[in-house]
């Protein structure tokens, strides 16, 4: 399967951090092109990654004849219009989330896959991480008896940032974490049906760089609700410190509970979580992890992967993503549709999408209730 990233920078990002590694790795795939916004770092990719062509197009990219799927994988407000491009010239894409900006770009990205028959999987990474996999798959089979909650308390950073303080960017803590954490909730364990949801901005109004910034985009959300299984689950994510960064899931039922913790607290990769569990009666023992649910392509060493400037991305994300796109080849191969797939991905921005509707609507009414009462 010959591969074209877009968004390969040479020396940083997640496409070439993350993206380029797993596809070196996995023997079903090859780098062919690489794409960035300029032709000298493109062919810089090119020359470091092995790929034969280098490109400042993405249309360009994705109708060359040597690419077969197109990875999307730069910043969330590009993606319709490379993935929409990639579509179009009948290949296959893998698109990090967000789908898109909007939800009517997203619900276009999915006809037109379905339309145009190809396969296009959307990068919600938590659906590939073993752990995750194989708790669905313990309370699949009775595990924990039958499944009452889920409560998953998350911090995470990003929020001080100037492209996640407000919502024009479609960058910040709901879409980005929010999504990924509500599609992993959905797909893995049940749908979510029902909810009700409210936030917080805690942060000053300023970003990294000390300048002044106009916040509206909240970093703390408490969204609790009801699956399709009759489960209650809760939510807690939050961006607005540095300090205690993690990720906890606790998973409970009639029959006993289960527990998944991340294992880097200083900077928490939602993927690189270990898991634990009880049966009633029993205390909570680690839970080893079935070797088929690892993507042993990607080597046991080193746990951590240089991504940007800082900032390391763990082995467990390479097998998160590694773990998606051999489902992608096994789906091309096969004639089957991947998942999670652009119309999952499109099921997921509703949802948060109207979480958020929710939570505008809850601070106007809450402004104008301020406004009312001030003498």
């Amino acid at each position: 399967m010959r591969v074209g990233i877009v968004g390969a920078n040479p020396d940083r990002g997640w496409g070439s951090g993350v993206h380029r590694r797993v596809i070196d790795y996995l023997p079903d795939f090859e780098l062919t092109a690489v794409c960035t916004t300029r032709q000298d770092t493109a062919e810089k990719a090119a020359s470091l990654f092995g790929a034969r062509h280098a490109f400042t197009d993405p249309a360009q990219l994705a109708a060359h004849p040597d690419v077969d799927l197109v990875a999307v994988c730069v910043l969330a407000p590009h993606h319709y219009a490379i993935a929409r491009s990639a579509l179009l010239a009948g290949k296959h894409v893998y698109c990090e989330w967000p789908l898109a900006i909007t939800l009517e770009q997203a619900e276009e990205l999915a006809q037109i896959a379905a339309d145009r028959g190809v396969k296009a999987m959307i990068g919600l990474h938590l659906n590939g991480a073993p752990a995750l996999r194989h708790a669905a798959s313990l309370v699949q089979d009775g595990f924990i008896g039958t499944m009452q909650d889920i409560n998953l308390h998350v911090r995470v950073p990003g929020s001080i940032t100037q492209t996640m303080a407000t919502r024009a960017h479609g960058t910040h803590l709901l879409s980005i974490y929010g999504g990924h954490l509500l599609g992993a909730i959905s797909s893995h364990f049940a749908p979510i049906v029902g909810w009700t949801a409210r936030s917080a901005i805690h942060l000053p109004p300023f970003d990294e760089t000390g300048t002044p910034c106009t916040r509206d985009a909240p970093d703390h959300i408490l969204i609790h609700g009801k699956l399709a299984n009759g489960a209650l689950f809760s939510l807690d994510l939050g961006s607005m410190s540095f300090a205690g960064m993690e990720s906890h899931w606790r998973i409970g039922g009639s029959g006993g509970t289960l527990r998944l913790d991340s294992t880097a607290p200083d900077m928490p990769a939602m993927e690189a979580l270990t898991l634990s569990g009880a049966q009633l009666g029993q205390p909570v023992q680690p839970l080893p992890l079935p070797e088929a649910l690892d993507c042993t392509a990607i080597p046991r060493a080193p746990l951590r992967y240089s991504a940007y400037p800082g900032v390391d991305a763990s082995r467990d994300a390479l097998v998160s993503i590694g773990n998606l796109y051999e489902d992608l080849a096994r789906a091309i191969h096969d004639g089957t549709q991947p998942f999670p797939d652009f119309a999952h991905g499109v099921a997921i921005q509703r949802l948060a999408a109207e979480i958020d509707q929710t939570l505008i609507a809850s601070a106007q009414q809450g402004a104008a209730h301020n406004e009312k009462d001030r003498p």
